[in-house]
């Protein structure tokens, strides 16, 4: 295999630590052929290795599965099953898990294995999944291992760290050998260009209310939780829900118990906020003014926002769209998922089930309709619309926020060279505005009058910046814009990307 030169970096980092360690690496850079090709390095040295791979979803062992398959040069690299009602012996060169399966089987089988001296190579993807308490019993064979160096390992995950638990992964895996990130990624044209454009929405007048009275209810749970644990006063923010989560818990969510009264009113606004319609009209304006051949994905945060958001979609644009949560059958799941691949559906409106591991390269729009706190999510996110693709040339991120609740008004603080725009609904007039944009737009026009244009010239011209408002298409790269303007089919898109290529030129002047 071909690699890029991160992924040789890496694998040389994981000889140099024994065959051990986490790669900490930016969704679509290229994980999995990481892992395939650590598997032909260390099957020249042991060539009787067998070979582990925990995943955490059905659809993410089925990838792993077609990835093998177009490598497997003799029958050894057949892989067998453990998992989603499939129980393959386990006496084969290549097994692959589902980690509900694996929690109380895998250690056991390590353990055959190492009895019978073979060496091992235990590959986790999507790794931070496996520090819980149920999931961490897969590494229940480290501490009792006869011969260490039969055990190999590599974690991969775009999010491997960030919780409390982080030690689990690092004893079970090993340290962290390779960190590659967006920006890294982005430098080398390994993952599509993307841009980020921060949405920001109101509440309508009767939720407005309720949140109001929701923060007061927040406020005076605080003062009485403080009153009860000073000590939770000094801590960081993470640290501190943390903390009051395991003392509600504890408390059995008592709404008596001050923690637990927290927890409530807190998750009640934030439901509020999740919940607000201002959302939804704000991803419906969105979607009815971008290209009608992107491909987007829609991430909501709950079944009946992703529910009620289908259905407004099919009734107000009538597109070709579908559904995908964890409340549909399987086979309803899969069906959708085909039909999105395939290109039958352009819009797949779904929660946190798309959230990582599932492949869908071609999409190139995604639109978060409230975002999570963990950056973790948001992230995992990010990586659904930046993989490359033949045909694709740039993606985008929608994060819509609401103005005046506590939602983060920026999706990723990690992200230095990203390019970003932001844009301001209105939801009473179904409207869109960007200040910096309004602004070039306006010099453009001024520039248009003094060079005599008629009226029906203005007029196409204010056409075409009124498409481009809630796009991303003026801060493409000249190259692209110039591109798309030659392979238009009709006039007046040619006129758009000429138009699109001055704001740009504008806004990087």
């Amino acid at each position: 295999m071909e690699l890029y030169k991160w992924q040789e970096e890496c694998l040389q980092a994981w000889k140099e630590n024994g065959f051990r360690g986490i790669a900490n690496v930016v969704t679509g850079a290229g994980k999995t052929v990481l892992a395939l090709a650590a598997i032909d390095l260390l099957r020249e040295t042991y060539p009787g290795l067998r070979i582990k791979i925990v995943v955490p979803t059905i659809p993410l062992a089925a990838q792993w599965n077609r990835e093998l398959l177009k490598r497997a040069g003799n029958e050894s690299l057949i892989c067998g099953f453990f998992g989603g009602g499939v129980r393959d012996d386990p006496d084969r060169d290549v097994m692959i898990y589902i980690i509900n399966s694996a929690r109380d089987a895998l250690a056991g089988h390590m353990r055959r294995d190492f009895a019978l001296g073979r060496h091992v190579l235990l590959i986790c993807d999507e790794c931070h999944h496996y520090q819980s308490r149920e999931n961490r019993k897969i590494f229940g064979f480290v501490r009792q291992m006869p011969e260490p160096a039969l055990y190999h390992s590599l974690g991969l995950s775009a999010t491997p760290f960030g919780t409390e638990n982080d030690h689990i992964l690092i004893e079970g895996l090993g340290r962290e050998i390779c960190r590659y990130g967006f920006d890294s990624a982005a430098k080398a044209r390994i993952i599509s260009p993307f841009t980020v454009c921060e949405v920001s929405a109101s509440f309508l007048e009767e939720e407005l209310t309720e949140y109001v009275r929701l923060s007061d209810e927040v406020s005076k749970a605080l003062a009485v939780l403080l009153k009860e644990y000073p000590s939770l006063a000094g801590l960081s923010e993470a640290v501190f829900l943390r903390e009051v989560s395991k003392l509600a818990k504890k408390a059995e969510m008592d709404p008596s118990d001050p923690a637990a009264a927290f927890m409530i009113a807190t998750y009640q606004r934030k439901r509020v906020s999740n919940l607000a319609q201002a959302r939804i009209c704000c991803c419906l304006g969105l979607l009815e003014r971008l290209h009608a051949d992107d491909r987007i994905l829609v991430f909501c945060e709950r079944i009946e926002q992703a529910e009620e958001t289908a259905s407004q979609l099919q009734r107000r644009l009538g597109c070709h769209s579908g559904l995908y949560h964890s409340g549909m059958t399987k086979e309803a799941r899969k069906r959708v998922m085909e039909e999105f691949r395939s290109g039958l559906l352009r819009i797949l409106v779904t929660c946190r089930c798309l959230d990582e591991g599932i492949d869908v390269p071609d999409a190139n729009i995604g639109i978060v309709m409230s975002s999570s706190a963990v950056p973790r999510q948001r992230i995992q996110r990010l990586g659904r619309i930046i993989r490359r693709a033949e045909g694709k040339a740039s993606a985008c991120l929608y994060y819509i926020y609401i103005r005046e609740s506590t939602d983060d008004s920026v999706y990723l603080k990690e992200l230095e060279n990203c390019t970003f725009f932001a844009l301001r609904y209105y939801t009473a007039e179904d409207t869109f505005s960007d200040s910096l944009y309004d602004y070039s737009c306006g010099e453009l026009l001024r520039e248009a009058r003094r060079k005599g244009l008629e009226t029906k010239q203005l007029r196409e011209l204010r056409l075409c910046m009124q498409e481009g408002l809630a796009r991303a298409d003026y801060l493409l790269e000249e190259t692209v814009q110039q591109k798309n303007e030659a392979a238009a089919e009709s006039v007046h898109e040619r006129n758009y990307w000429k138009v699109m290529r001055k704001l740009g030129a504008m806004q990087h002047g």
